[in-house]
């Protein structure tokens, strides 16, 4: 028979038993994402620990410790150094080595583009609007008025994607409308290239304004270039993702 003081000791682990369950759940929980061994060995390290009597603290520390190994070794990375502080910042390695396993990983949730908030911060309310407009609308006509003589060292532009944008998106500031244009454009959010739209009538009204009929008659030469405002691919999706627009399928 074991002596009275002996007792305890195979008490203690039974005493402790939810306790340690709740450990071993969360350990097994949380390297369940990095494989079947993983997992095995931090529910061994749990027993262990639970049956030699630590506290559950204890248990869970050094289960999570191996966790940390196991994801370090996964990943390439050497444990850091004895002397090194224990917040300090991973490195561009370690950051670029975590977003090629995220890649990899087919169990990881899906998440929207990190940019589209830093995007957001630089918009202004008028550019929110213009890219809903687009987004519901599609490509807007605009033109590019240069003056002089084709590929002559006389030729000079005047004036780069004039549009209406600022009348039918219905800005606040339409006068402002070539700045927003200019930073959705810097941003990748919107395109102005020389695609015509396919139907040449959508031009006429954008012709027949003052400012445009000025340049015209403007001098010997002058050209008209024939052009398009369209979200590019990465300016819809932000524009999906962002702002109070329907699917995509459901927007023209």
């Amino acid at each position: 028979m074991l002596p009275e003081d002996a007792r305890p000791g195979w008490a203690g682990p039974v005493r402790t038993t939810t306790g340690v369950v709740r450990v071993a759940l969360s350990a097994v929980t949380e390297a369940a994402a990095w494989g079947l061994g993983t997992a095995a060995g931090v529910t061994a390290t749990v027993v262990r620990g639970s049956m030699s009597g630590q506290p559950p603290r204890h248990v869970l520390s050094e289960a999570g410790e191996q966790v940390r190994d196991s994801v370090r070794r996964a990943l390439g990375i050497d444990a850091a150094p004895a002397g090194a502080p224990a917040g300090s910042a991973p490195s561009l390695r370690d950051r670029g080595a975590e977003l090629l396993r995220r890649s990899a990983d087919v169990h990881c949730e899906d998440s929207d583009h990190p940019a589209f908030a830093r995007i957001l911060a630089e918009l202004a309310p008028d550019e929110a609007r213009i890219l809903r407009f687009l987004y519901l609308d599609g490509p807007q006509p605009a033109l590019d008025i240069r003056t002089g003589r084709p590929l002559s060292s006389g030729t000079q532009r005047i004036e780069v994607g004039m549009s209406l944008i600022g009348e039918t998106a219905a800005l606040r500031f339409p006068d402002r409308a070539i700045t927003y244009l200019t930073n959705l454009r810097r941003l990748g959010l919107i395109t102005i290239d020389g695609d015509q739209l396919d139907n040449p009538a959508r031009y006429q009204l954008l012709e027949s304004q003052p400012e445009v009929r000025r340049l015209l008659k403007r001098g010997f030469g002058t050209k008209v270039a024939y052009r398009s405002i369209a979200l590019t691919s990465f300016g819809t999706d932000f524009t999906s993702a962002c702002l109070p627009v329907p699917p995509l399928g459901h927007a023209l």
